[in-house]
């Protein structure tokens, strides 16, 4: 492996040599001189990014709810945090003289406040999670609404919502690192109509890689076959017509009949 890297730096190396011969060789003319190529025209991006991390840090409304959040889960935690000291008194009293007088009476105790706090911190448990739940649809409408209209003011066709640091500390943290590399690194968070592939992809498979009997060898009609299972079932997409260009044809790419 070493040997190859030698190999593939020196060729590299060799390119980036011929590289600057060539454009030491051969300057382009200024621009406006003639020949010289037109300037390339600056246009607006239409496709956009947003950093979720820093959009929730910074979103005020987030920023309530989970401080609401956290305020109801003190509230409700209020009977868990004396039934948790009662249950400590009395293992520590037993710890302490194991023959205890009462040593029966409070083994039944910490019998019956285990189960009380098992059952409240499932009953808290739920009741937070069902909030975080609601929360996150609700923080989720209104960013989408946002994202939406922003690119629709902007003519933007995709907005990528991505996860990355906030902060410079965040930076050198290995787990938004590990975070950054792991797929997706960034999900779609608007498509335009006209932007979504998808019938074209699935027109091309289905041309290119009809199902066929491997008993008989004919091709198979899957819209006859009885309780047809859908894999990897999704969301239909966006509305709007067929896709740019149709389905791909010809011999053009691997595959292609």
């Amino acid at each position: 492996m070493n040997r190859t890297f030698a190999l593939l730096s020196a060729a590299l190396g060799v390119a980036g040599v011929f590289l600057l011969t060539s454009a030491a060789g051969a300057q382009p003319p200024a621009p406006g001189a003639p020949g010289a190529p037109a300037a390339a025209p600056v246009t607006r991006p239409t496709v956009a990014v947003f950093n979720m991390a820093a959009v929730m840090r910074d979103f005020g409304q987030a920023k309530y709810q989970v401080y609401a959040l956290n305020n109801k889960k003190s509230e409700l935690s209020k009977n868990l945090l004396v039934w948790r000291s009662e249950y400590i008194q009395h293992q520590q009293d037993l710890q302490k003289n194991p023959q205890h007088p009462e040593k029966e009476i409070k083994q039944q105790l910490m019998v019956k406040l285990a189960r009380q706090i098992e059952d409240e911190d499932r009953r808290i448990n739920k009741q937070l999670n069902d909030d975080a739940s609601a929360i996150i649809g609700d923080l989720y409408d209104k960013m989408k609404t946002v994202v939406d209209k922003v690119a629709e003011m902007n003519g933007y066709h995709i907005v990528f919502a991505y996860p990355d640091a906030v902060t410079a500390e965040e930076l050198k943290s290995p787990y938004i690192k590990e975070l950054k590399l792991k797929p997706p690194a960034a999900q779609p968070f608007y498509v335009a109509p006209h932007a979504d592939i998808t019938n074209v992809v699935v027109m091309t498979l289905n041309k290119w890689y009809e199902p066929i009997d491997p008993k008989t060898g004919q091709k198979i009609d899957v819209s006859k076959l009885d309780n047809l299972p859908t894999p990897g079932a999704s969301p239909a997409p966006p509305a709007g017509g067929p896709a740019p260009g149709g389905p791909i044809s010809g011999s053009g790419l691997p595959g292609g009949r």
